[in-house]
Parts: structure tokens; C-alpha cells; sequence
């Protein structure tokens, strides 16, 4: 979503007069696009604007420094210019006083449906920087879908994530629909979920491809798996976060479903749709994670064997509540217990 945001943004200032300066030394304005998920990440950004704002001080440049996304609020940012949050990329333009483009919609392969989230995983920011969810009307999603198909027509190319075999022959590389849980979605002007979205979008006229990030398990319904076996344009790589095999872990993660839960969707996925590839996340170390925790992720694992998986480090994240747990572990258990995972994933 970030690099949908920032292509966007790009777009709507080019139409608006401006050009890209070969290097911040040139620059009438700099815009910081942030996110604050990952606390390195926010870290770093910081870093990088107050070595910008010392930049300017120091060389005496009218520059205008502009800082939006959602580190703006989990953080206070002093001696810029501009300071806005997400979803205010027009406001951005305006305030730089130049004129809105007639239309900015129809940037790279992907169509946010949908910003924020309410599910409160323990180990995430997003509820707190991005706020509720707010859902875009169905027509306008379908519109800009169609934008971009047709700005694809005549082009060739495969799909740029294809794994493990999965092959999309000459068909155009997926469009995104893209939102911090698109199951969860639903137009504020019919009150149409998410599955009638994807039927909608499947029955324009056209050889493409469609996907969707990001899928929570418990909102991943029987009907949606119907609709993905009935619509050979949803492409069949579904990505769907486990995080973690235990039950135990998934409650202090408040991840609302068991792990049983999660193996009966997949076996019902895999079930209607024979072609499927299934990719999943997942979190090493977590706060109060035992050895024998952590020996249940690894049989999930071996019993899934996911197509990829993404593995990560758990990463303590100032304002989450995972921050304020006990039985936080040390930095050699959890890179030890990554690299287990990582190397599991290889031999399946």
C-alpha cells in the first residue's frame, strides 16, 4: 500500500507541475513518506528528517520539508513544513498551493479498497496510526480497476510472483486490491462485501488477473473460497498470515482463531481450488514463546508445507500491547528460532 501511495503521490504532483530533482541539494520540496509498523523503519525516517532539517539550516535552503503517513501519529514531528497523516494525499497538493489533477486514480497494479484496520493484533501499530476502517464505495473501486486494465490492454508480460510452478502464461502480471484486511470490506453506499466485489470485478470484459493483500484468517469465509473456485480470473495464490502454530500464541497475539480453524480453511481452499498456492507470515519469538511453542509452528509447517512463507523476527513495537507483556525473549532465541524456520521452508 505504501508504494501504491507513493506512485500515486508521484503522479498527482507530476500532473500538478512538478519534476523530480536529481538530488535533495536541488530540491524546492521533500516529502517523507512514512509508516510507522516496524519500529527500525520509523526510526530510520526520523533520522533521515532531522539530518534533512540540518541540511537546510546549514546550506540556508527554501526548501519545504513535508511528512506524511502514519508516523505522524505515534510521533511528534517538530521543524517541518508540512506534517499529514494518511489518506491525505490530495491535501498534500493543495497545500503546496498547486491545483488537484482531474483524476489521480489508475497508478501501477493495485486498487486500495480499503484503509485501516480493527483487529488489534498484539504486535501492531496499524490500529493506532491508521485508524478505523474505511471502506470506498464499490463503483469507484470498479471504475479504477477498469482505469488500469485498460491502461495494461496490449501489453504482455506473466505475473511477477509466480512460484513453485505457477504459471500465467501470457496474461497480464495480477492487479492488487489492496487493504489491511480486504475480507473484512464492505461499501459504505450498498453495504456489498467483499466476496460481491470480487464478482463484480470478475465479470468485466477482459484476460486479467486479480489478487488481494491482505487476508485475515478469520474473516477467510467458506464463500469467499467459492468465489476464488468459480473465478478463474482470481489468480490462485492466496496469501494468508498464520503467524504462529499455537493456540496459546495466538491468543496473547489476539489473533481471534485457533489453529485448527486455520487448517480447515486451508483444507477447504485446497479442496475447491486443486491448483492453489497457499503463502502465509509468520512471526518467530513472540512475548511468553516457548520451546514447545515454537516446536508446534514447526510441525503446522511440515504439515502445511505453504508454497513460501514469509518469516520474520518478532519485533518489539513501541504502543502495541505486546510491547507491555511479560516473557519477552532474547535476541539469539529469536534470530535462532528465525533461521530454524527459514531453513525448514527451503527443504519443503
Amino acid at each position: 500500500m505504501n508504494a501504491h501511495e507513493g506512485d500515486r503521490l508521484a503522479l498527482m504532483l507530476s500532473r500538478a507541475g512538478f519534476e523530480r530533482a536529481q538530488s535533495q541539494n536541488v530540491a524546492d520540496v521533500l516529502i517523507f513518506q512514512t509508516c510507522s509498523i516496524r519500529d527500525t523503519a520509523a526510526r530510520k525516517v526520523l533520522m533521515h528528517i532531522s539530518q534533512a532539517k540540518k541540511f537546510r539550516q546549514k546550506n540556508k535552503l527554501r526548501q519545504k520539508i513535508c511528512v506524511i503517513g502514519c508516523l505522524s501519529a505515534t510521533e511528534k514531528i517538530d521543524g517541518v513544513d508540512i506534517v499529514l497523516g494518511t489518506n491525505k494525499l490530495e491535501d498534500l497538493v493543495e497545500m503546496l498551493t498547486l491545483s488537484t489533477p482531474e483524476q489521480n486514480f489508475g497508478v501501477g497494479n493495485s486498487v486500495i479498497i480499503m484503509n485501516g484496520c480493527e483487529n488489534f493484533c498484539a504486535y501492531c501499530i496499524v490500529p493506532y496510526a491508521r485508524g478505523k476502517e474505511i471502506s470506498r464505495p464499490l463503483d469507484d473501486i470498479v471504475q479504477e480497476f477498469g482505469y488500469i486494465l485498460g491502461q495494461n490492454r496490449g501489453g504482455s508480460g506473466s505475473s511477477e510472483i509466480a512460484q513453485k510452478g505457477c504459471d500465467n502464461g501470457t496474461r497480464n502480471a495480477p492487479i492488487y486490491l489492496l487493504g489491511q484486511n480486504v475480507n473484512s470490506y464492505k461499501c459504505p453506499k450498498t453495504g456489498a462485501n467483499f466476496v460481491e466485489l470480487l464478482d463484480k470485478i470478475c465479470a468485466l470484459d477482459g484476460d486479467f488477473i486479480v489478487n488481494f493483500l491482505s487476508s485475515h484468517p478469520k474473516d477467510f469465509t467458506q464463500s469467499l473460497v467459492d468465489c476464488i473456485a468459480r473465478n478463474p480470473k482470481i489468480e490462485r495464490n492466496i496469501h494468508l498470515p498464520l503467524q504462529s502454530g499455537c493456540n496459546k500464541t495466538l491468543a496473547r497475539m489476539n489473533r481471534k482463531y485457533t489453529i485448527e480453524q486455520y487448517l480447515e480453511k486451508i483444507a477447504s481452499l485446497r479442496n475447491a481450488v486443486s491448483e492453489v498456492h497457499i503463502t502465509t507470515d509468520i512471526i518467530c519469538g513472540f512475548p511468553g514463546e516457548t520451546e514447545e511453542d515454537f516446536a508446534e509452528t514447526v510441525a503446522v509447517m511440515q504439515r502445511v508445507k505453504f508454497n513460501a512463507a514469509f518469516i520474520f523476527p518478532y519485533s518489539r513495537r513501541r504502543g502495541t500491547s505486546a510491547d507491555k507483556m511479560d516473557g519477552h525473549l532474547d535476541k539469539k532465541t529469536i534470530m535462532a528460532r528465525t533461521t530454524q524456520l527459514i531453513e525448514l521452508q527451503r527443504k519443503i
